[in-house]
């Protein structure tokens, strides 16, 4: 097994993804909120393509120390 990486590094890694990941949650709800027509199933389908996107910002963040409360 190799010695993790230095701290910065991780976190470094862990805040893009993070931001990767806040972008694709972004790209999938602005079109809902900025009155696009869509039908039931692609808004169910955006909404949930948000929410895997922001647990996956949370995971990120949680890998490199940040507390959170569970809800």
């Amino acid at each position: 097994m190799t010695d993790p990486r230095p701290w910065p590094n991780n976190a470094k890694l862990a805040r893009d993804r993070a931001a990767e990941e806040a972008m694709r949650g972004l790209r999938s709800l602005r079109p809902l909120v900025e009155g696009d027509a869509f039908d039931r199933t692609e808004v169910l389908r955006r909404q949930a393509v948000a929410l895997d996107a922001f647990q996956s910002v949370l995971r990120h963040l949680e890998s490199v120390g940040a507390q959170t409360r569970p809800e």
